[in-house]
């Protein structure tokens, strides 16, 4: 793995990695592009600081969003971020909505999740505890933040995760709906056991891009997904920005512990 500028410089306090989509390219000032070769594959990351943060941008679906949900290289992905030293996440992704009093253009931190995908989302060498996906020292973070800007944010939506790429149909929306689930995505469960198997704390908002098939008459739409991304695109950047600022290093979560009774288990 090829070792970082900042990490050569010796500017490091404490690392903070970030997931998101092509938007947060220009999130900080002056981030550098770098390699980190996994067992899974090549990785790209962007590299900046930020408070005193040593801040590492992973783009999920690729430097050029070419990479559809159910390909994206998962294992690879937080496994780089695992080898670059990183102990916590804060991630960004879009969904749909299903709950009515999630609108279109609207935030929700992610409280807990179902998992419909059948796509590898393990290391495969033992089980962790995802009583509590999402880290709630995290969580709080991003709730200080949202607190801070004055953005409303929806706290404990649950997400049903589906492989994708296509979309929903009207009957399994009203079926999710019937479950109790509030947002339909593609990729957040699966990072989220990822993390917890490496033992990394994990946490994301979500943007609802659109209202899910079944919920509303219209049918998704690229253009619309896009068109309210960019709506909301400074104001996304405005919560991410405060919430790399309001976070701390560990205090009392069990992100990592649950990491550390599992190899105890192996043993």
């Amino acid at each position: 793995m090829r070792k970082t500028r900042l990490k050569k410089e010796g500017m490091v306090g404490m690392k903070l990695g970030i997931i998101g989509g092509t938007g947060f390219y220009g999130l900080l000032d002056d981030m550098s592009e770098e390699s980190v070769n996994t067992e899974y594959g090549e990785v790209t990351v962007f590299q900046a600081v930020h408070e005193g943060k040593e801040i590492i941008f992973l783009p999920r679906h690729g430097k050029n969003h070419d990479t559809l949900a159910p390909f994206v290289n998962y294992r690879a992905n937080m496994l780089a971020i695992k080898e670059l030293g990183i102990e916590r996440i804060l991630a960004f992704s879009a969904v749909g909505a299903i709950h009515p009093d999630i609108q279109v253009g609207s935030l929700s931190l992610l409280e807990q999740f179902v998992d419909l995908t059948t796509r590898v989302k393990t290391y495969g060498r033992y089980s962790v505890d995802m009583t509590e996906p999402f880290c709630p020292e995290l969580r709080h973070t991003f709730m200080e933040a949202a607190n801070e800007i004055d953005e409303p944010l929806k706290t404990n939506a649950t997400l049903i995760c589906v492989d994708g790429p296509r979309y929903e149909t009207k009957a399994e929306i009203q079926l999710y709906a019937a479950w109790g689930m509030d947002v339909v995505g593609m990729t957040n469960a699966t990072e989220a056991a990822l993390a917890r198997e490496l033992g990394m704390c994990y946490a994301v908002v979500t943007l609802a891009t659109n209202m899910a098939p079944g919920i509303t008459e219209k049918k998704p739409s690229l253009k619309a997904h896009k068109a309210v991304s960019e709506s909301k695109k400074h104001r996304v950047r405005e919560l991410m920005l405060t919430a790399i600022e309001h976070a701390r290093e560990k205090e009392s979560c069990t992100c990592h512990a649950a990491y550390e009774s599992a190899l105890l288990a192996q043993t």
